[in-house]
């Protein structure tokens, strides 16, 4: 994959834009969801809810079928009407429907962002590589009723501000200092190893790479880090931003790992980015073009 140096930047939402509200992934909560959509709301923006994510659990935890979820996706994104799509929640499962998508769907019709992180990951990228259109690695819809002030004053200005070069978080601290240029990629760090080999990532050469993960061992995260570096999608990268680890483990035991996979990669490496799995969770537009200064990840 040849690395692009920056994707456009997505229109900022209007009040009265619709939203179409997808589940890609996992079953969301009915009143996670209802006080998540009243944030929409609250923003005048016009929530509309696609069957998945109200839909009957498969195998337990699946927001519906692959099938039904897939068919939800298409609909949203070939609807001109609809201005961003916004995920319900991550969990487990977006990647059993990429392989149910159309071939070139996101390089047609109205390019629009899609919202959301986690398992979201590699939907995020595959859209951002098929529409050549930013995408937001963010809250999802479960998430914004119990999202703090901060998180929500900085999504809403990301989605509805026109694009200018701000700063997206402050106060990162260097294991290994640098100021990487280059654009932003990434997200949680298990999805992006599963995704070694499917053709969903674009290449991280020359790229600001952010990770964070959540729920798992050291040795896991162990894991996906080696299959990361292994398969050379990291070896390239410009730098490297850590959000939050939220782990099964020791912090300290999370931390070595970290060190020990990254560190000999020779690239600036900043830690401490507010991205992942606690309740501040800053909103990025992956595919923008960002640089480290001082500890200031900034859109250039």
């Amino acid at each position: 994959t040849v690395p692009v140096t920056s994707y456009a930047s997505f229109p900022p939402l209007v009040p009265g834009d619709r939203v179409a509200v997808v589940a890609p992934a996992s079953a969301p909560e009915a009143q996670r969801v209802s006080r998540g959509l009243d944030i929409l709301r609250r923003w005048d923006l016009v929530p509309v809810v696609l069957p998945s994510v109200t839909a009957r659990p498969a195998l337990g935890h699946l927001a519906g079928s692959d099938t039904a979820r897939a068919r939800d996706l298409v609909t949203a994104w070939r609807d001109d009407r609809v201005r961003a799509i916004w995920c319900a929640r991550g969990g487990y499962g977006a990647q059993r429907l990429l392989d149910l998508l159309p071939a070139r769907l996101f390089a047609q019709g109205r390019a629009k962002p899609i919202i959301g992180f986690s398992d979201v990951t590699p939907l995020l990228h595959r859209a951002l590589q098929g529409s050549g259109m930013q995408m937001v690695h963010g809250p999802a819809i479960v998430n914004l009723g119990e999202a703090g002030d901060e998180t929500l004053e900085h999504l809403h200005t990301l989605l509805t501000e026109p694009f200018r070069p701000r700063t997206l978080m402050h106060s990162l601290r260097p294991w290994r200092e640098g100021r990487p240029e280059g654009t932003l990629l990434g997200g949680n760090v298990a999805l992006l190893a599963a995704s070694i080999g499917t053709g969903d990532l674009p290449s991280a050469e020359g790229a600001i790479v952010l990770l964070e993960d959540v729920g798992q061992s050291a040795w896991v995260l162990d894991r996906g880090l080696t299959q990361l570096v292994r398969a050379g999608w990291l070896r390239r990268a410009a730098g490297i931003v850590l959000g939050d680890f939220s782990m099964d483990d020791d912090p300290a035991a999370v931390e070595a790992v970290l060190r020990d996979r990254l560190l000999p990669l020779g690239v600036p490496v900043w830690a401490g980015a507010r991205i992942g799995h606690e309740r501040v969770n800053l909103a990025v537009p992956l595919g923008g073009h960002a640089r480290i200064i001082e500890g200031y990840l900034r859109l250039a």
